[in-house]
């Protein structure tokens, strides 16, 4: 299928204000870590979700390297300890059997609801859902673009302390990287949050072809990028694996008063 570049604007405006910093009590019973916008401008929030096995420190290390502007990150611990590991190591939802065989249908579903309460706990603090977007890699992707895929279908609803009572089904957007859904979505009641999926899969091969149909069918909006296939289920390794996502969160990330531009190095990620 022909890929159409996506021209998107964030869904509304927002003045970029100041958020308060989110505390482990404010977000319980979440473990992250939370890095301020550099340039103390809070008009988007990017979740980053890490991969099976990891932790939330690779992931806040590749936010301080980005340095996207007016941008504040929250990078996210898994809730789900991996068992007889040498180091801590987490995941998103079981992916193996008590005997360590890879479940044939992993079911990311008992994640989705703590992580719409996190979106809630979030907008309750300032944010609102368009300035909040979703980055994840291999399980994080997967939890990140089924999370997007949930609110699409309905609606996260909070009440605040005005009494005012907010409601919306489209985040600022979500990029998932070497990861597609396990659900599988009918084409109806599309996500209308924009959605980047990086892969490294033949776009020849059944796989892909599937992964690809499926997240068209989930999402209004998508955007595929595609890196060098000899790389299995890495992330991106170099400027030009970047590109793509750089130009996609030039589009849908809210712009400061000087503009938007990516800043920082690329830097590779790698288990700590």
């Amino acid at each position: 299928m022909p890929e159409t570049p996506l021209t998107l604007k964030p869904a509304a405006s927002a003045p970029a204000t100041p958020k308060p910093t989110p505390t482990r009590a404010a977000l319980k019973p979440w473990d992250f870590e939370y890095i301020p916008a550099k340039d103390g401008r809070d008009a988007n929030l990017l979740i980053m979700f890490h991969g099976l096995g990891d932790t939330k420190a690779a992931f806040a290390g590749l936010a301080r390297q980005l340095s996207l502007p007016s941008t504040a990150v929250i990078s996210l611990q898994a809730p789900n300890p991996v068992p007889l590991m040498d180091t801590p190591s987490w995941s998103w939802y079981n992916t193996f059997d008590p005997m360590f065989n890879p479940l044939p249908n992993p079911d990311p579903s008992p994640t989705v609801a703590p992580l719409r309460a996190l979106l809630a706990q979030l907008v309750g603090l300032g944010w609102r859902l368009p300035q909040i977007h979703l980055f994840g890699w291999a399980q994080g992707g997967t939890m990140a673009l089924e999370l997007a895929l949930s609110v699409g279908r309905e609606s996260v609803d909070v009440q605040l302390e005005s009494g005012e009572t907010v409601s919306g089904k489209r985040l600022g957007s979500v990029v998932s990287v070497c990861a597609g859904l396990e659900s599988f979505p009918t084409g109806e009641n599309k996500a209308a949050t924009p959605a980047l999926w990086f892969t490294r899969a033949d776009p020849r091969s059944v796989v892909g072809q599937r992964a690809e149909a499926a997240l068209r069918k989930g999402f209004v909006h998508l955007e595929v990028v595609r890196g060098d296939a000899a790389r299995g289920q890495d992330m991106p390794r170099s400027t030009a694996e970047w590109t793509g996502i750089m130009r996609f969160w030039g589009q849908v990330l809210a712009r400061g008063d000087e503009g938007w531009k990516g800043q920082g190095d690329v830097y590779e990620v790698v288990k700590s």
